[in-house]
């Protein structure tokens, strides 16, 4: 499925307590989550042979395992991000939800946001 079609799927508040699991200043930066959101369902996909692939990696400093996909695969602006295919390995075991939070958390932090989210990108870096 590709990222848009993911993201579609969803309401905001349907995944945003996972987005707060997942990143715990989250709950103080609700707004500029939420713009974020809006702003990826109003934006149109730019088409991406590229996938965002979730599988089971290892943190180098601490040796513990995680899902999760690598910070490459969102180095991209969030056009072409909306474009890529989402696909998990058989070993995967995460939910569209928690799919749905990991991404938007990659995209903000990771993805070449539009100009006109900066504001809101240095309110969340700042914190």
């Amino acid at each position: 499925m590709k990222l848009k079609q993911l993201l579609e799927t969803f309401d905001f508040e349907d995944f945003f307590p996972e987005v707060c699991v997942m990143y715990p200043n989250a709950k103080r930066h609700k707004r500029e989550f939420m713009r974020a959101f809006n702003m990826l369902y109003a934006l149109e996909p730019q088409h991406s042979k590229k996938a965002i692939r979730y599988q089971l990696m290892t943190d180098p400093d601490s040796g513990n395992s995680f899902y999760g996909a690598p910070d490459s695969c969102f180095n991209a602006s969030w056009e072409v991000l909306l474009g890529k295919e989402v696909t998990k390995d058989k070993n995967v075991d995460l939910d569209d939800t928690s799919l749905v939070a990991n991404c938007l958390i990659n995209i903000i932090f990771l993805g070449k946001h539009p100009q006109e989210y900066e504001d809101s990108y240095q309110k969340l870096i700042r914190a």
